[in-house]
């Protein structure tokens, strides 16, 4: 599972585009906060799910979806007892452009790159946008596998039809929002410093220091962001990364949870039940069939 700045390559570098699926709750229940290169527009096919884009959080349903700026940082999760099934098409803006002094790259590609350009970040069927580009979205979605020759082609074709539509609903960014936009790239440093240190003993005097904010300041803006306090959101992150361990690993429970910062095995067994509804043995049983 990678967190907060993700470094896979999203498709090849020569060809930067890929579409994934994803199915909560059964493949994963929570994506936590991270970003990318990449800008991401997220399809939900069926059911509804859960997704923030920075501070805002939308219940996204079957025919909805939303359009994530490239190194905007945002979440995927289960919202209560909802499934749901989606999918994510992903690709580097740079892809469409065709050279240093290409007039397109300069008046739409870097405004929306540098969040200048805002673009809608949720799109239901009563939005204008949604008629124009949706049945387009559906088909880049069949390009999930192998392509045939020409594909690539028609992929950008359609990537630069799609980014047509969505530049005449974008709104020109605020003092206010560039401000915002300062504040979350500092608190992604944090985000980073908890990803490499989340075994240790991490306080929020160290994730302060690491964005140079007070603690209180700090405490405040991060329950902002991220809807928890640090202490819950820790616990979950450590949560989410023991269970993927025990998907994937055949290390001991007790190893497991020590690996990801729980000291104590019986507080870890009582917060995995309290976050998945079954233990950590059950759960790896699960998983396994």
């Amino acid at each position: 599972m990678s967190a907060y700045q993700e470094t896979k390559v999203h498709g090849t570098h020569d060809f930067p585009f890929a579409v994934y699926r994803g199915l909560v709750p059964d493949w994963l229940s929570d994506f936590p906060l991270h970003w990318h290169e990449e800008m991401e527009i997220i399809y939900v096919e069926k059911g509804s799910v859960s997704i923030s884009i920075r501070n805002t959080e939308y219940l996204v349903h079957g025919g909805d979806f939303v359009l994530i700026h490239p190194q905007t940082i945002h979440s995927i999760r289960q919202h209560e007892e909802d499934r749901g099934f989606y999918h994510n098409i992903l690709f580097r803006l740079s892809m469409l452009e065709s050279g240093i002094d290409d007039l397109c790259r300069k008046k739409y590609l870097e405004p929306i790159y540098q969040r200048q350009l805002l673009m809608p970040e949720y799109v239901d069927p009563t939005h204008p946008l949604s008629a124009k580009i949706a049945p387009t979205i559906r088909e880049l979605l069949t390009y999930q596998k192998d392509r045939k020759f020409g594909d690539e082609m028609l992929i950008k074709a359609k990537l630069i039809e799609i980014l047509y539509h969505i530049i005449t609903c974008c709104e020109v960014s605020d003092k206010e929002r560039a401000y915002e936009d300062i504040i979350f790239d500092k608190l992604k440093l944090s985000l980073n410093y908890l990803e490499e240190n989340y075994a240790e003993n991490i306080t929020a005097e160290a994730m302060a220091a690491v964005s140079n904010y007070s603690v209180s300041h700090f405490s405040k803006l991060f329950k902002q962001m991220t809807g928890e306090s640090l202490t819950q959101y820790l616990k979950n992150y450590r949560l989410e990364i023991a269970a993927n361990r025990l998907r994937n690993e055949p290390s001991k429970v007790s190893e497991i949870a020590l690996s990801c910062g729980f000291a104590n095995l019986s507080y870890f067994s009582r917060a995995f039940y309290h976050k998945y509804h079954i233990t950590p043995t059950e759960y790896r049983k699960t998983t396994e069939k």
